[in-house]
């Protein structure tokens, strides 16, 4: 989920509530020159220090005041008082203009990402003012910088500022003359004297200037009346020793006074408002000191109209103030600290004033208000107050009241569901402050542990999640019991966090617990019991255990049509995860008519426009998809997009998603064309809609530059990869998810175009990462190494590639179970490297024990289960076990046809498996007709440009081409090279292969001129573009070389053979198949030279390790027994040929 707000205006932002300034404001000393560093010479820092209540405040608000006058585009008030209250303001006002806050995103990457936004902007006259800092640290890497930006602080504290570059402006006292005028027209008295001694009394601080001259008009003194008061009064007040300032006592007095007065004459006219008023001031006095907001404090008594009419009261009497947005009512801290020092030094008398501050919180709702916008901009009040709260060292007793702590584990909630968790993350010292008032065992603290464990979960922290959520567990079955409901909760939500790290097992066991106690606790059909079930059968999914999932997802299905209707939301629901079960079971025949049914349902009763009625047919479009069934999936994708161009416009998000699935679909179809141009047309109208940092955005073009890359257009692919893979970087940060999974992606394409030291260079640093940040056993980890052994594979690494699938599929076992799907994953990728490395036993045990566990696991006709089997058949293959091979690739077709249709791409694929076992085994023509067969339903279905079919066209003409019928195999291996030249580039891994494959075929025609150029042409680009001693630059080189023998060359074919050899030997092993190949070519070079003693050495060791490594009857073995037999007799040695030629 990604947070973002629009700005209240295109031109004008106004962000954060300021103090409205003070009637008949008063012009200090250094206000000229204030206003000169900020709106003449534009200075950049400026920071107003002075004691408290000396009107930094106030200053800072006149600036604010006329800069908004003045019709700045930009105008921010930020409280200040913690680097959390700064990081959260920070962060509403990136929001507040419009910056993409992904929730997992951490808070400090989004305020850095705005002020990136800010320095880089367009030079503009904008100020942020950051209201009562107390540690010049908290500003630290937060201060906005950029054309036109001016920064403006308050501050009681006296460090350094100078030296730290900033331009420091004191604020003190009112001169003598201010303060005499100030009580002399406020109350109306011209007594002077009486003005001057009053002053004096109170060392001119404005504060208590300003509220004396309000109370003595308020209560109709005389000034000399006011001044007997103040000196008669019987408080002792420790006034002078606040911050360190030198207040006289008689400043706390002057601001006691004024409690007093209102209180006393609200009690003589309007006794119910004495009370309203005493609540007032202790909830003020103790929430947040950069104000509540007023329809909070409204709710405080049931007549608001009465609340009303005392806040107006305590606002007369400059007791407290508002904002200037009218949003906000405060109390100066001055005034604040006298009332907790006073009036609340009575422990029953705070007692009540935490309760009313309780109350304020407590009664806030965020879940009856139905706008979002309205519940997020309360949320972030909440996260304010108790931000302050805890940053307030006077405050810290709120939390020994329940209703604190209860509503802060609700605003964790709250935040959280909105998609704030990264703000809520903001409270942990406010958990920790409940705790110690609480006890870490209250019921209450317990569930804001438990939320707080839910926001670290939303935001991607499942480390941190999953140790909170544990240690929760433990505590509330030691505290409330193990069937407690709220026990059952808690275990229900380590589950979650489980299974959002892939700790499936374990996540389970917790599931069938829940599930267990809540039908014991709660009963079978409470909602939180069906809850339990749903997350089971959704896990058991997960973890591959199909049969399970299914069986309770059948139930859930009748429990939700019983209990709610065969027509209601939940059995709709119900029916589709039903389906999408099916789905990923691979039993089509059973999802596809549970979709057409959901959708004639909900069209029924929804209508057909309904958005419900185009996401199923969506959901059977994706079914029908993967059935191969593409000519309806195609006709339903064009009619959802269609209906959401007309209902929502062709700009809509619903729109844009919809064109994005037609295109894959046309991708799937092998109408390249068609997809690329809608690829192309959403990334324009992402761009344009959205723009280029957008999350979407970058979708769009990772969606088109997959499009790119399976088309073969890599030079095309690249490019949006690298961007992609830079901007991630850039708005995200180098250590989250997303940016590792596109690094993966471009490494991915990097490998499809041959570089792999590029490739390789990407998966390893992937690797290193994810290991650093997730661990070494987690599973993202487990799949980055599998990706670098790949390439590790793919770039003849061998060696290295298996000790990481083999390290891969040990930590699977361990860390997942051995039944878990990425296990049999990790079992597959280090069975398809033994084969490749030619140690086919091994090889052919994993895949034999893979095939069981998926047969077994998912069942025998899950598609998991068939390419298992297939995999099996192709090792079999390899070792030369052609009728075990034949037999599976058989079965394979049979189960292919059966579960996904004749025309479904894979269901071709493996006929153009089993035909090409076929043609191993010697049976052409049964080969030729099933390739034949494939060619042209491959054209049908995808298109003769697709990948597929071309691959399929090469298959045909190798077929051809063994049984001698050139004339048929040379004109499709032409076209097959004209056609990948055309669609994937001259370079590509694919057009490489099409140019050998065509000499190959020349050079059996005796067309040795025409082949001997394409191979040297083959052999120059591989080592060019894969390297030269990838495995594929060595083939090449070996097939030139014998070309050249071919032709009587054998000077130059034996040079090359030799390199081969040695190359295969360094790369691959001395044992493996294709050294193996290479020996054998070698030798019967060296044999056509007449060199017999070189070449009869080389035969005896081929024939030794292959029957050792491929076994005595592989076809291998047989043809190097000829060879060698050949040679003996060559050399004369007759006896020990016919010894050779008449073994079994």
């Amino acid at each position: 989920m990604t947070t973002r707000h629009p700005s209240a205006s295109p031109t004008r932002i106004r962000f954060g509530s300021r103090p409205m300034i003070a009637a008949g404001f008063v012009k200090r000393q250094g206000q000229d020159e204030l206003f000169d560093a900020v709106f003449t010479r534009a200075e950049p820092r400026t920071v107003l220090t002075g004691m408290r209540g000396s009107g930094k405040t106030q200053l800072a608000a006149a600036v604010a005041a006329r800069c908004e006058e003045e019709g700045w585009p930009l105008v921010a008030w930020i409280h200040a008082a913690s680097r959390k209250e700064i990081l959260a303001g920070l962060y509403e006002f990136a929001l507040r203009i419009g910056i993409d806050a992904p929730k997992n995103i951490p808070l400090e990457v989004i305020v850095q990402r705005l002020l990136d936004q800010l320095r880089s902007a367009e030079a503009a006259d904008r100020l942020f003012v950051f209201d009562n800092v107390e540690n010049p640290d908290d500003l630290r890497d937060l201060i906005p910088e950029g054309a036109g930006v001016r920064v403006l602080i308050t501050t009681p504290r006296h460090f350094d500022w100078d030296g730290l570059g900033w331009l420091r402006l004191a604020v003190g006292a009112f001169d003598r003359e201010q303060s005499v005028s100030l009580l002399c027209e406020r109350t109306g008295d011209t007594h002077r004297e009486a003005a001057d001694r009053i002053a004096d009394a109170l060392d001119d601080v404005p504060v208590a200037i300003t509220q004396a001259a309000a109370t003595a008009q308020q209560g109709g003194y005389a000034l000399s009346g006011y001044l007997d008061r103040l000196s008669h009064h019987p408080l002792e007040s420790s006034m002078s020793h606040l911050e360190g300032a030198n207040y006289p006592d008689a400043v706390g007095i002057a601001l006691l006074m004024a409690y007093e007065q209102v209180l006393e004459q609200l009690r003589s006219k309007h006794p119910q408002q004495e009370r309203i008023a005493v609540s007032l001031l202790g909830a003020l006095s103790l929430l947040a000191a950069s104000g509540v907001p007023t329809h909070w404090l409204l709710a405080l008594d049931g007549d608001s109209d009465a609340v009303r009419d005392t806040l107006s009261v305590l606002k007369s009497a400059s007791v407290i103030q508002e904002s200037s947005d009218g949003d906000k009512t405060f109390i100066h801290w001055l005034q604040g600290h006298v009332y907790r020092e006073t009036y609340l030094n009575d422990q029953k008398k705070l007692g009540e004033a935490r309760t009313c501050a309780a109350s304020v919180l407590s009664g806030i709702d965020v879940d009856r208000l139905e706008n979002p916008e309205q519940r997020r901009h309360e949320t972030h009040h909440l996260i304010e107050q108790l931000l302050s709260v805890t940053s307030q060292d006077y405050s810290h007793s709120l939390y020994s009241e329940p209703q604190v702590s209860s509503k802060l584990a609700e605003t964790l909630h709250y935040a959280t569901s909105l998609g704030m968790s990264q703000l809520a993350l903001c409270l942990t010292d406010s958990v920790t402050r409940a705790c110690d008032a609480l006890g870490p065992h209250h019921p209450d603290t317990l569930t804001s542990r438990n939320s707080l464990a839910g926001s670290y979960r939303d935001a991607g922290r499942l480390d941190k999640a999953i140790a909170l959520y544990e240690q929760i567990l433990e505590d509330s079955i030691r505290v409330l019991g193990l069937d407690h409901p709220r026990t059952l909760t808690s275990r229900f939500d380590l589950a979650g966090a489980y299974r959002a790290s892939g700790r499936l097992e374990e996540a389970i066991t917790l599931y069938e617990q829940v599930f267990s106690g809540r039908s014991r606790v709660l009963g079978p059909d409470h909602r939180s019991t069906l809850t339990a079930r749903d997350h089971l059968a959704d896990t058991y999914w997960e973890a591959g255990r199909l049969d399970e999932a299914i069986t309770l997802k059948k139930q859930i299905l009748a429990d939700a049509m019983r209990i709610m209707g065969a027509d209601s939301p939940g059995a709709s629901a119900a029916r589709n995860n039903l389906a999408a079960t099916y789905r990923d079971a691979g039993r089509l025949d059973e999802a596809i008519p549970l979709y057409q049914e959901n959708l004639d349902d909900v069209s029924r009763v929804l209508g057909l426009n309904h958005p419900e009625t185009l996401a199923s047919r969506h959901r059977l479009a994706g079914a029908y998809r993967e059935a191969g069934r593409l000519d309806e999936a195609i006709t339903l994708n064009q009619e959802n997009l269609e209906e959401f161009t007309r209902l929502a416009g062709p700009d809509h998000p619903h729109t844009l998603s919809a064109r994005n699935q037609l295109a894959g679909i046309y991708r799937d179809a092998g109408r390249l064309d068609e997809a690329i141009r809608l690829f192309e047309q959403n990334l324009d109208d992402r761009t344009r809609t959205l723009g280029l940092d957008h999350p979407e955005t970058l979708a769009s073009r990772h969606s088109l530059a997959s499009a790119y890359r399976d088309t073969g257009r890599l030079d095309e692919a690249i490019p949006l990869f690298e961007q992609n893979l830079t901007d991630f970087i850039r708005i995200l940060g180098p250590d989250r998810p997303d940016t590792f999974t596109s690094r993966s992606t471009l490494a991915s394409a990097y490998q499809a175009a041959g570089r792999l030291d590029e490739a390789i260079t990407l998966f390893e640093q992937n690797l290193e990462d994810r290991t650093r940040t997730l661990g070494p056993v987690h599973p993202v980890t487990l799949t980055s190494r599998g990706n670098l052994a790949g390439a590790y594979r793919e770039a003849g690494r061998l060696d290295e590639a298996i000790r990481l699938f083999e390290q891969n599929l040990e930590d699977s076992i361990r860390i997942l179970g051995p039944h878990d799907p990425r296990t049999l994953t990790s079992r597959d990728n280090l069975a398809s490297a033994y084969r490749e490395a030619g140690r086919l036993d091994e090889a052919i045990r994993l895949f034999e024990q893979n095939l069981d566990d998926f047969a077994r696991l998912a069942g025998p006709d899950h598609l998991d289960t068939l390419t298992s089997r297939g995999n099996l058949a192709n090792a079999y293959q390899a070792a030369g076990r052609l009728d075990q091979a034949i037999s599976l690739f058989e079965r394979n077709l049979t189960d292919f046809i059966r579960v996904l249709g004749t025309d479904h791409p894979e269901t071709l694929a493996w006929r153009d498996k089993l035909a090409g076992a076929y043609q191993a085994a010697g049976r052409l023509n049964e080969a030729i007709s099933l390739f034949e067969r494939n060619l042209t339903d491959f054209i049908r279905v995808l298109g003769s440009h697709h990948p597929e079919t071309l691959a399929s066209r090469g298959n045909l003409a190798g077929a051809y081409q063994a049984a001698g019928r050139l004339d048929r195999a040379i004109p499709l291996l032409q076209q097959n090279l004209e056609d990948r030249t055309r669609i994937l580039g001259p370079d590509h891994r694919d057009t490489l292969a099409s140019r050998n494959n065509l000499a190959g075929a020349y050079q059996a025609a005796g067309r040795l001129d025409q082949a001997i150029p394409l191979l040297q042409q083959t052999l120059d680009d591989s080592a060019r573009i894969l390297g030269p001693h990838h495995p594929r630059t060595l083939t090449s080189r070996n097939n030139l070389a014998g070309a050249y023998q071919a032709a009587g060359r054998l000077s130059e074919a034996i040079p090359l053979f030799e390199q081969t050899l040695t190359d295969h030997t360094y790369v691959l092993g001395p044992h493996h198949p294709d050294t193996l190949n290479t020996r054998n070519n070698l030798a019967g070079a060296y044999q056509a030279a007449g060199r017999l003693s070189e070449a009869i050495p080389l035969f005896e060791q081929t024939l030794t390790d292959c029957t050792y490594f491929l076994g005595p009857h592989h076809p291998r073995t047989l043809s190097t027994r000829n060879h060698l037999a050949n040679a003996y007799l060559a050399a004369g040695r007759s006896e020990e040929a016919r010894k050779l030629f008449g073994t079994p």
